[in-house]
């Protein structure tokens, strides 16, 4: 099955990849059976250590170099609906989740990878130890894998699921799913800070080293991230219960490890032997480009991780190695090489070979297999900039909201090797340039208008609502191009304003110049697991469709 898909992934033609998918089996239903040792090693022989190495690689999913099926976990909803990236790729002749009409057979993916790659090994490993860090470690890694299929979907199988439940298991609230989260990451916290008084703690290395891909084996760095996820998903529920959301917030930033800060390294999966899908789908299947969103952004803001993150057009070259410029409708070279320009989401696309040659993450296609481009999970800026958003709200977040929005500018400055300070006293004092608007050289149709209105300077004389816009686009600047976690960002908060889906095919489900909320229920759970999705169903704010929000999404343009 995986040749066969990257074959069809590969070839890019249309349509075929729903077809490949069409064979999946149902998710819940597996439970019990998935990944099982297929070297016979009976099940309780299997060392824990080495169940941990699934779970940690399928968050941000690239277990056993899977790159196919990351771009179904996330590359082809979250990270086009977050404005990071597009696809040059005219799936299903233009129809397909970029233009809103939603392939099934894709978006079954992200809800299967976290139910069977993460939420089934990290049951067997709370099975099979009583070690209350390795456990600690298993709950944090759970949360981080299946909040993101939750803001995804919205209700999802969960308490019994964790219990090991494998028939028409039920599902449950998002609203209950949360206060799961919020009791599990608690308890990890809790858990790892008494245990890292121990003399098992003490060692170097800690006996986590072996097999922790995430945080080095460093105990502290653990419980760090810990609460900087709790910081997360409090502010995710801001709207829906904004006194739990300041608890959790309070507890985590003050905690006695506190969040992750400057000097910290970034939560990523690192591993010899693991690529980046990116990298892959990137310049092995040419099947992603970077979002207009992200150049009109850095372009306009004479932001200098534009060079750092993004090729300008140029990289391309034919089989003779010549380098390809953009041609326009008439064929003409439009003298766009060495500038940075995207692809806005839901054009159409005549063919492959009219956007390929467009702007793409800047990464080296020859460096595979490598820790040089790990799986990202949580950079430490992000830590900055909910806490920015804290200040703003009035919690104790130990500083104010400018200190920190301007801490987590140096910390993405940081991240791309942007050392020069001069440079960043430059930019983040800018109180001229907006984002630019977005100029096709293919297909001038496409054109739009920059919607930001924010620069980047802070102004404590704006209203909140302005001050949260210049939080979160910066937020939105700094991690990319993790999608996931900017789509649900965005949903949430509105911003940073997006460019609308070119051309609209959802038949009226998103009114033209809305965005897309959700994705529906999985056709694989309705054929399996129909009496516990149509309970679901009853959980949603409206119909199962992608105009429905999930339960933390209300208005989004209210502070």
């Amino acid at each position: 099955m995986k040749n066969k898909i990257a074959k069809q992934i590969k070839s890019v033609l249309p349509g075929l990849l729903t077809v490949a998918l069409a064979a999946t089996t149902a998710c819940t239903g597996d439970f019990e059976t998935i990944n099982t040792n297929p070297g016979g090693i009976p099940e309780e022989n299997i060392p824990v250590e080495s169940r941990f190495s699934q779970p940690m690689e399928s968050i941000y999913l690239n277990y056993q170099n899977r790159d196919y099926e990351f771009q179904l976990q996330q590359n082809l909803n979250g990270d086009l609906y977050s404005g990071y990236l597009e696809n040059p790729t005219p799936f299903g002749g233009n129809n397909n989740n970029s233009t809103y009409v939603m392939d099934e057979g894709w978006n079954v993916w992200p809800f299967k990878v976290g139910e069977l790659y993460v939420m089934k090994p990290i049951h067997d490993i709370l099975s099979y130890t009583q070690l209350p860090d390795y456990r600690a470690l298993a709950k944090i890694i759970r949360v981080a894998g299946m909040h993101r299929v939750t803001d995804t979907y919205g209700p999802v199988p969960y308490s019994k699921a964790i219990q090991g439940v494998v028939n028409s298991v039920p599902y449950d609230s998002q609203e209950s799913v949360y206060h799961a989260f919020f009791q599990e990451l608690e308890e990890a916290v809790d858990s790892l800070t008494a245990f890292i008084q121990t003399p098992e703690a003490q060692t170097t290395p800690t006996r986590i080293s072996s097999f922790d891909e995430m945080a080095n084996g460093n105990y502290g760095l653990w419980i760090r991230f810990a609460n900087t996820l709790r910081l997360r998903l409090a502010m995710r529920i801001v709207k829906v219960d904004p006194a739990l959301a300041r608890q959790v917030a309070e507890a985590a930033v003050n905690h006695p490890y506190g969040v992750l800060v400057a000097g910290d390294p970034n939560i990523e999966v690192k591993k010899e032997g693991l690529t980046n899908p990116l990298q892959v789908i990137s310049f092995g299947y040419n099947d992603i480009r970077v979002g207009a969103p992200y150049t009109c952004m850095l372009k306009g803001y004479n932001d200098p991780r534009l060079e750092a993150t993004v090729k300008p057009v140029g990289w391309y070259k034919d089989d003779k190695g010549n380098i390809i410029d953009i041609k326009d409708e008439a064929g003409n070279p439009t003298g766009s090489i060495g500038d940075y320009i995207g692809i806005r989401q839901g054009i159409v696309i005549p063919d492959k070979t009219n956007y390929i040659m467009f702007s793409v993450i800047n990464m080296d296609p020859d460096v595979k297999a490598t820790t040089k481009y790990p799986l990202p999970i949580m950079k430490v800026a992000e830590a900055y900039f909910l806490r920015a958003e804290g200040a703003l709200r009035g919690w104790n977040m130990g500083g104010t909201a400018q200190a920190f929005y301007e801490a987590g500018i140096l910390q993405s400055f940081k991240d791309n090797a942007i050392t020069d300070m001069n440079v960043y006293n430059t930019y983040i004092n800018d109180d001229t340039n907006l984002p630019a608007d977005y100029v096709d050289p293919y297909n001038p149709a496409n054109n739009i208008k920059n919607t930001n209105t924010v620069t980047v300077k802070w102004d404590e004389a704006a209203g909140n609502e302005t001050k949260l816009q210049r939080i979160i686009t910066q937020k939105w600047i700094a991690m990319f191009p993790e999608g996931q976690e900017a789509w649900s960002e965005f949903r949430r908060t509105g911003y940073p304003k997006l460019f609308p889906v070119a051309d609209n095919r959802s038949d009226g489900v998103i009114p033209n110049g809305e965005f897309i909320k959700r994705l529906p229920f999985t056709r694989d759970e309705r054929n399996t697991n129909l009496e516990a999705v149509e309970e679901a169903r009853t959980l949603l704010k409206g119909p199962d469709n992608i105009n429905t929000r999930v339960w933390w999404d209300v208005d989004a343009a209210n502070f």
